[in-house]
């Protein structure tokens, strides 16, 4: 072979190792932008879909105070619907300052606690969080802040007509910055050490309910119980309120498990399906059993409690059980908040509105039912892809219900010892003492607290009162 044929193949093979190489790079340059595409890409059905049911879950908050002034006595009332908004505010605020950075922070290398990445909700809207990454992170930080909100609002119950507000507020902020924000970081961030252990908790049953329900232990026996407690039965004042909040709160709960997927996708229809299903058992269950067992008739307000109570229950698995299971969850869940309503009573234990029964046992037992149910083939769809798909008993993965029984424990115990001190600390502090005089509560918090009455402005009917007095008269 000549030297020029020699020549010619080199060049030949030089030209073929360029073209190889300029299609590498090209073909990694263009896998590289698909990629960040994919990282960076937000989509519009997911964020209206998420505002939805951050607008749904805002609700619940107002939803909550209505279900609470109906269940209170009337002197009480105001004060509930007032504090339910004036923890809005403070938790909105904390939220903003520093909470979303706390609890969702991308850059922390803590295993329980984010850092400052997010503080003042600075570079959210160009961006997107790990575990919400086709929203903007200002909107998974808006849907949160809802979370955040109503879950110290729930623990109001325990102590309607006792705690003071200003003490409630101060208290709440410091709740959520030390009991909320650490679990909330634990369970949900992209490396919280429970997150990791694969813990299942689709929408907060640790987080919210039984942050909330342990809170409202500690209260209830810290702030002690009333002073007529046990003398009289205390009346639900006005059922039409407590049915009234128990439609807005099973309507906004559906946004609060359906966002919790991020996205509109069949993990958000799977979550609202079970939760409703799971609802609709824990009401008749619940009043079925007041029927039986206090022999009362078909009570509303047994209905309407135990409803909760199967929402409660079924937070933690509704993305992760099949829709048919929410059936079980509110059954087990009603029956085991009415029958710790009944263990109160005879313990003495004097909490109001029964918010430990139905959050505190109903995140607990709902933790452990997801556990037992979830599936792969729930917890397989449209899973983020920084998580591993996991089970539970019914596809023999038994080291799952393990994990959530460590969760329990570690998320009580916080709640608890952290609940415990800042009641102590904050009570030792001038001005911030939590239980209000003996006169106040007799006279009640919505006069001695807030200055304003519920009814204040409710006409009285003369005719109707004089034709009743005449029929008396005519009777004597």
């Amino acid at each position: 072979m000549s030297v020029r044929a020699l020549l010619v193949l080199a060049a030949a093979a030089a030209a073929v190792s360029a073209a190889e190489t300029a299609a590498r790079v090209v073909g990694g340059a263009a896998v590289e932008a698909a990629e960040a595409s994919v990282v960076t890409a937000v989509d519009s059905g997911d964020i209206a879909w998420l505002l939805f049911s951050t607008s749904a879950v805002f609700i619940m908050i107002p939803g909550l105070g209505l279900f609470y002034a109906g269940l209170a006595e009337s002197k009480n009332s105001l004060t509930l619907l007032h504090t339910c908004m004036l923890i809005f505010s403070v938790v909105a605020i904390q939220w903003a300052l520093f909470g979303y950075s706390l609890a969702f922070s991308d850059t922390s290398s803590s295993v329980v606690l984010g850092n400052f990445e997010y503080a003042a909700l600075l570079n959210t809207m160009q961006t997107q969080n790990k575990i919400a990454p086709t929203v903007p992170n200002s909107l998974w930080a808006l849907y949160q802040m809802m979370a955040a909100c109503i879950t110290p609002a729930l623990w109001l119950g325990a102590t309607a007509g006792r705690m003071r507000l200003l003490p409630t507020m101060v208290f709440t902020f410091f709740w959520t910055t030390i009991v909320y924000d650490p679990i909330a970081y634990s369970v949900f961030a992209h490396n919280g050490w429970l997150r990791t252990m694969n813990l299942l908790d689709y929408a907060g049953g640790t987080l919210v309910h039984m942050t909330a329900g342990f809170t409202a232990l500690v209260l209830a026996l810290r702030m002690g119980r009333r002073v007529d407690y046990g003398e009289r039965d205390y009346e639900n004042h006005n059922p039409a309120f407590v049915y009234i909040g128990t439609g807005l709160l099973w309507f906004g709960w559906m946004g609060f498990d359906g966002g919790c997927s991020s996205a509109s996708n069949s993990r958000a229809v799977n979550a609202a399906l079970t939760n409703n299903l799971a609802a609709a058992m824990a009401g008749l269950v619940w009043m079925g059993l007041d029927t039986l067992v206090n022999k009362k008739k078909f009570s509303s307000i047994g209905y309407c409690t135990g409803a909760v109570a199967g929402m409660a229950t079924m937070t933690a698995g509704s993305g992760f059980v099949q829709p048919g299971f929410g059936l079980i969850f509110g059954a087990a869940g009603s029956a085991a908040g009415f029958y710790t309503v009944k263990l109160f009573h005879y313990l003495r234990v004097d909490d109001s509105l029964d918010v430990t029964a139905v959050h505190a046992v109903g995140g607990c037992i709902g933790l452990v039912l997801t556990g037992m149910f979830a599936q792969y083939s729930v917890t397989s769809t449209d899973i983020p892809l920084d998580v591993k798909a996991t089970a539970g008993w019914v596809d023999r993965v038994w080291n799952q219900v393990p994990i959530q029984l460590l969760a329990i424990v570690v998320v009580a115990a916080w709640t608890i010892v952290w609940t415990s001190i800042l009641l102590t600390v904050l009570n030792m502090i001038p001005g911030l003492h939590f239980r209000v005089s003996e006169d106040s509560e007799i006279r009640g918090l919505d006069e001695c607290e807030v200055g304003e009455q519920a009814y204040v402005y409710a006409p009285v009917n003369d005719k109707a009162s004089s034709m009743e007095q005449s029929v008396d008269r005519s009777d004597d």
